[in-house]
């Protein structure tokens, strides 16, 4: 939200000085991002133009500003000889940007400022008609811009009534900052009779109102009306265009001007059926089922409460005009700026809510202006539906500014704030209050909103501190468990967004039918929900191999999506890098894929699961070093080396390895936590090398042996082994077994009982043959 510090004071009688109002609009929430001066953009002739020495695209053109005669370089396909236009002299900055103008040479040749486009001047957003040509009455060397400063505020979403300079006038006056001034008064002559427009309300949720003024001049708008748009950057067209915009930013409602000579009588508001559209910008829009359109029989003349349509657009020679002051849905209106990509400064406040009660007053005092401006004769007031009273009750209890806020305050210092916000008070008894909400304040619901609102005048440093509660009760799920546990094997946890790019994630092999696509995305970059999380976590590693950190592992715990009908929590980690730091104690190497690996079994003992290991059946992972866990045959998660493909993808050059879990597939799973056996009689380790096929699966062997007795407490791969000594389609395997009992030590006879249990399960079950060398 952009004003002047002088249209500012037109609404707010004070003596305060322009820091002491920034101060004060920080201070209360409306957050001052920037307060400027634009000044050094000065209108110029351009006296002479000459081709660049150097560029067969740039004119040298020498201008006269003023108090000097300067050459600058010009791109622009309109810059001629005898032209008026805008300098942006050197130390100047350009408004809606950061770009401050420097003296510099272009192939060779110097220039000392920038004749400037519309768009560069944040009047417009697009520069397609070249630099600004300006008529004979701008005088050379004059500011084209009011050096007014210019005051940017950040408004909350849920603060429409700040989206206009009267409503930040009414905050800043609850402070005692100064005094705020009533609406201006209206003194119209008497009307015509006839309005010669109807209007009609079909759509069930909006509410217009109009006037007709007929015999107007329009014509271009006074230098002030000028000054006053164009020093927050909105480009000034026409009069009564201008006092549309004007109303708008001074009182927050948003207004529009028709040529009634456009038009057919009647304007209906009613909901659209796929219709093609033109708007004031040239664009031409597809309209879908639920827009809502203002229309007569055979044109639309403006998607209602965004934009307006080349149909009824106002010109210098409109002569008779329609102007409409209205209330549409909030929803509505942001439902449709977001399908149709239009947002406008009518629209952001349409969708915030705008006060439904000052539809009629902006309506006559925009009126009042035309006729003082332009002339002309006025129809009466015409509307169509009713506005529906949205203001309320609230019960209050004064109490509760300390209960809940911790602020000691007077009664009379409330009531005080509440009023001057334009809070109407009933006292029922001292300290319980009635209080009417006004009709711009949709945000106030409920009592603990008139505590926010009046601590927020009062001053968030008049909180007291409070000590935090002593004996708070802690409560932990299974994934708050999850990530101490990762986070104990040397991973960091990131956040990153639910939502994805489809063209990434079709890198990693998903169809378009296993998405769940979203309708309105913010942008190309986030149209689908994730169905895994490692995109996301590559995406963050990528940007941190930028910076030069290499050796890292990161994991996250958080939604993915399946299809349209299953969302699940997932846990996602990827290592790279080496596995420790560089030091004088031990040797780092790359990470692998049994670092991941060995990853996922402690979740898997975390929850006491045992599972098979199978073959990945992802794209995204290297199909020789990779592969999934399985419990009774469903998969449970995936851990590997990504596919080479994948890494080129993320700009990747090392080697990166993943896991991921289904971590609500593993908490459904039909498994018993097992009592902790604490098992503190010696254990004896026996070591066992036996020749088995080559397609067998050593896990497969792991997990027998492992299943065979409950004196089995570990079970240790240390050695594979094939080559000119053995069959070439076998292999030896070494496995070290360690077995120890809960109740006594082992003597040898139980020992070799076990043993031989091994020995057998092996050979039955596997075919395996002990080697006895």
């Amino acid at each position: 939200m952009k004003f002047t510090l002088s249209w500012l004071l037109e609404y707010l009688e004070t003596e305060a000085s322009l820091e002491e109002i920034v101060n004060k609009l920080t201070h209360i929430g409306l957050e001052v991002e920037n307060v400027s001066t634009l000044e050094g953009i000065v209108i110029t002739e351009v006296l002479e133009v000459i081709q660049h020495p150097n560029a067969n695209k740039l004119k040298l053109c020498r201008v006269n500003s003023g108090n000097k005669i300067l050459q600058v370089i010009c791109g622009a396909n309109n810059v001629r000889q005898g032209m008026k236009t805008v300098l942006a002299s050197v130390g100047s900055r350009l408004p809606g940007s950061d770009l401050t103008i420097k003296a510099s040479k272009i192939r060779g040749v110097l220039s000392e400022g920038m004749l400037c486009s519309s768009s560069e001047l944040a009047l417009t957003k697009d520069d397609g008609e070249g630099i600004i040509e300006l008529s004979d009455d701008y005088k050379i060397g004059n500011q084209f811009f009011n050096r007014d400063p210019v005051i940017d505020v950040n408004i909350t979403p849920n603060r429409g009534d700040c989206l206009s300079v009267y409503g930040i006038a009414r905050d800043l006056s609850a402070t005692g900052i100064g005094t705020l001034r009533d609406y201006p008064e209206i003194h119209l002559p008497g009307s015509i009779s006839n309005s010669h427009i109807s209007v009609e309300v079909t759509d069930g949720e909006s509410f217009i109102s109009g006037r007709y003024i007929a015999n107007i001049k329009n014509k271009e708008s006074p230098k002030w009306l000028q000054d006053r748009l164009e020093s927050i950057g909105i480009r000034s067209i026409s009069t009564v265009v201008d006092i549309a915009n004007y109303i708008m930013i001074s009182y927050g409602q948003p207004m529009h001007v028709y040529d009634a000579d456009k038009i057919n009588r009647k304007l209906v508001v009613r909901k659209t059926y796929k219709e093609t559209f033109t708007a004031l910008n040239g664009k031409k829009y597809l309209l879908n089922d639920h827009a809502t359109v203002i229309a007569d029989e055979q044109n639309i003349y403006a998607i209602a409460g965004i934009i307006g349509g080349r149909e009824s657009e106002c010109t210098n020679a409109t002569s008779n005009i329609f102007i409409e002051s209205a209330w549409f849905n909030p929803v509505s209106i942001a439902t449709s700026s977001r399908q149709l990509n239009i947002s406008t400064d009518s629209s952001y406040r349409f969708a915030r809510s705008i006060d439904p009660k000052f539809t009629i007053e902006s309506l006559n005092i925009a009126t009042q202006m035309v006729i003082d401006l332009c002339g002309g004769e006025v129809s009466g007031i015409i509307s169509a539906s009713n506005l529906q009273d949205r203001s309320h009750y609230i019960n209050f209890n004064y109490h509760d500014i300390q209960r809940l806020g911790s602020v000691t305050m007077l009664p009379e210092e409330a009531f005080n704030i509440l009023t001057k916000l334009g809070f109407k008070i009933d006292k029922i008894t001292q300290h319980n209050w009635n209080v009417h909400v006004p009709s711009w304040r949709s945000d106030m619901t409920i009592a603990p909103d008139l505590v926010e609102e009046v601590i927020r005048i009062y001053g968030y440093d008049k909180i007291k501190e409070e000590p935090l509660i002593s004996q708070a009760e802690v409560v932990t799920d299974v994934n708050d468990n999850i990530r101490v546990l990762v986070s104990s094997r040397g991973f960091y946890e990131v956040l990153t967004w639910s939502f994805m790019s489809s063209t990434t994630i079709m890198k990693f092999g998903y169809k378009k039918d296993e998405l769940l696509v979203i309708e309105n995305p913010l942008n190309e970059h986030f149209d689908v929900m994730r169905p895994t999380i490692i995109p996301n976590l590559l995406h963050v590693a990528s940007n941190n191999v930028a910076y030069d950190i290499s050796d890292f592992a990161i994991f996250e715990i958080g939604p993915t999506y399946h299809n349209k009908t299953c969302t699940r929590y997932s846990l996602g980690g990827i290592r790279l890098g080496n596995n420790v730091s560089r030091n004088h104690y031990d040797l780092d190497r790359e990470v692998d894929v049994f670092d991941v690996k060995a990853d996922f079994i402690s979740v898997l003992k975390f929850f006491n699961v045992n599972c098979d290991i199978g073959q990945t059946g992802r794209e995204y992972y290297h199909p020789g070093k990779s592969g999934s866990f399985l419990f009774k045959n469903k998969v449970i998660g995936y851990f590997g080396e990504l596919h080479p493909a994948i890494l080129d993808f993320f700009s990747l050059k090392q080697r990166v390895v993943a896991f991921e879990i289904a971590l609500e597939d593993i908490i459904k799973l039909p498994i018993q936590q097992e009592r902790f056996v604490d098992c503190k009689y010696q254990s004896v380790r026996r070591d066992f090398a036996f020749i088995v096929d080559k397609k067998v699966k050593v896990g497969d062997i792991m997990s027998a042996v492992k299943k065979s007795s409950k004196l089995v407490t570990e079970i240790v791969l240390f050695d594979i082994y094939h080559g000119d000594k053995i069959v070439c389609d076998k292999i030896s395997i070494a496995l070290s077994v360690t077995f120890c009992s809960p109740n006594h030590t082992l003597v040898e006879d139980e020992i070799q009982r076990e043993s031989d249990i091994v020995i057998k399960l092996v050979e039955r079950n596997f075919g395996g043959i002990l080697r006895d060398k």
